[in-house]
């Protein structure tokens, strides 16, 4: 617990440094002339488009969870994952929204196995989700860095590989010697990945869906740009900048992506003449806008709540 808590610190201290790095080389002049002129329907769309890109994860989940035989009704789905998305902004770590995702539903179906199973097929279907939408981004823009089209395409392969280790229920000779934490979760993964064998067509509509939800994330920025007056940036422009943003905050420095994501907003940004205090607004103004949608999550967790402790009474 004491290493762990140290870790937690560690990271804090990363992204709070990162951010005062920041906060301290922009206009805040600019920031707040920024802030003033704001349009407000853009900012309710970029809210429907959170709330759009939240139901295509749903059914997302909904198909994963399908290919492992468990059907669930949409509604427990749709309350659960915002349950997760809660946790996952409100705790030093995105683990504690799949670990509330995984009781919830584990609890209802009884097979918190195949759940577990379900979520980190999820997750591995959405980085492969993520890096595509990357990739097209790379070849919508005019002059693509090679170097980020192997970093998304490494992405992808790293993604394939782990969904072929996980569905064939065996894994290379070169990592049968190994040991760790990791080897022993991927071992116990493969008896529940048997069940995706066969369902070719479904995980190809899965991660569809991923990429789907990757432009509803890149159309919740588009709206943030437009509200904050950023004419310079596209739409096409988004499916490049946001995808690679993500993945620096998926780096495991910082807390929650703090800081390393506003680092990369401002310097995406900056390549389109964007000045940096209002590329520092527009990635606290996405933090700040699924943060505030995810507290719908927080309601549901609680209603839940209340209701276990009646029946417990």
């Amino acid at each position: 617990m004491t290493r762990k808590n140290s870790h937690t610190l560690l990271r804090s201290s990363i992204s709070i440094i990162l951010l005062a790095w920041l906060a301290s080389s922009i206009d805040w002049r600019q920031l707040v002339a920024s802030l003033r002129v704001v349009e407000m329907t853009w900012i309710m769309a970029a809210i429907g488009w959170i709330v759009v890109s939240i139901a295509v994860s749903t059914w997302k989940w909904r198909e994963v969870l399908k290919a492992q035989g468990l059907e669930l009704p949409w509604h427990q789905l749709w309350n659960a994952y915002w349950e997760g998305q809660f946790f996952n902004n409100f705790l030093p770590s995105s683990i504690g929204g799949d670990a509330m995702r995984i009781i919830r539903i584990g609890q209802l179906c009884g097979d918190a196995a195949g759940v577990t199973a379900s979520v980190v097929v999820e997750r591995i279907l959405a980085t492969i989700g993520l890096s595509i939408t990357g990739l097209i981004g790379c070849l919508l823009i005019s002059q693509p860095d090679y170097r980020i089209i192997m970093i998304f395409a490494a992405l992808v392969l790293v993604g394939l590989l782990l969904m072929a280790i996980i569905i064939r229920g065996s894994w290379p000779a070169w990592m049968e010697k190994r040991t760790g934490r990791l080897v022993t979760f991927i071992q116990g993964m493969q008896v529940h990945g048997n069940r995706f064998q066969g369902q070719g067509a479904r995980l190809i509509g899965i991660t569809l869906l991923s990429v789907a939800f990757q432009v509803g994330v890149a159309a919740v920025n588009y709206c943030i740009f437009q509200g904050l007056h950023i004419q310079s940036v596209g739409i096409l422009d988004t499916l490049y900048i946001v995808p690679l943003a993500s993945v620096v905050a998926m780096l495991p420095f910082g807390i929650n992506g703090y800081g390393l994501r506003e680092g990369a907003y401002v310097a995406l940004l900056g390549m389109y003449s964007v000045d940096k205090g209002t590329a520092f607004i527009a990635s606290l103004l996405f933090a700040f806008l699924v943060s505030l949608c995810s507290l719908y999550g927080a309601w549901v967790w609680l209603t839940y709540r209340s209701k276990e402790v009646v029946s417990n009474v």
